[in-house]
């Protein structure tokens, strides 16, 4: 798979975003409501999703895909007010230790398997993927983030190992779903092959 320079700069701010996205989430949740983290945050969120701009597509669909994104953000955030009453900005599975009485685990544990699928999905608007990559990349999505969550409930787990599970629950679905789609395309485009020289005999 040939990248271009372009991509290869967007997929490394990409993988830097995801990491200090989820090392800054993890630091608010430690420590509070801290604004410089929340600045920094935020400043690093807006940065990455200003580089999407750079994409070869259309103006609609970067105004789309990015749009899906930054609601996923902005849920992910205003979805845990009705229940922690406060802003919390760390990880769904963690951030479900707040709730004492375990009342809302259910709650927690949905949005932080929905939310990761939805900010797939505006990805994959803006990188366009077949069909098959569609499936297999939400599919994909949605088996990582349990192994997110079993990793967040682990009692030998780590920060580390968290973190890396956190990233993959995004990264490998993204790269899955390209997979799927190069599989696809030989498929059918061999399959049209053969018809073509069935008719010419």
């Amino acid at each position: 798979m040939q990248l271009s320079a372009v991509s290869i700069f967007i997929w490394f701010a990409v993988l830097l975003g995801l990491a200090g996205n989820t090392a800054l989430a993890m630091t608010h949740l430690v420590l509070g409501s801290n604004a410089l983290v929340v600045v920094s945050l935020w400043a690093l969120r807006c940065l990455v999703l200003a580089t999407f701009w750079l994409l070869p597509i259309t103006r609609a669909a970067k105004i789309v895909g990015i749009g899906i994104i930054m609601l996923s953000l902005l849920l992910d955030v205003l979805l845990k007010l009705p229940v922690l009453g406060t802003v919390e900005y760390g990880d769904w599975f963690f951030v479900s230790a707040l709730d004492l009485t375990g009342a809302y685990t259910g709650y927690f544990h949905a949005f932080g398997l929905i939310l990761p699928l939805l900010t797939l999905t505006g990805w994959f608007i803006l990188r366009p993927r077949r069909l098959a990559g569609w499936i297999i990349g939400l599919a994909a999505g949605l088996g990582f983030g349990f192994l997110a969550l079993s990793a967040s409930q682990s009692a030998g787990g780590t920060l580390t190992t968290f973190m890396l599970a956190t990233m993959a629950r995004y990264i490998l679905p993204a790269w899955l779903a390209v997979a799927a789609d190069a599989l696809a395309a030989r498929f059918s485009g061999g399959g049209r092959q053969a018809k073509k020289q069935s008719t010419k005999s």
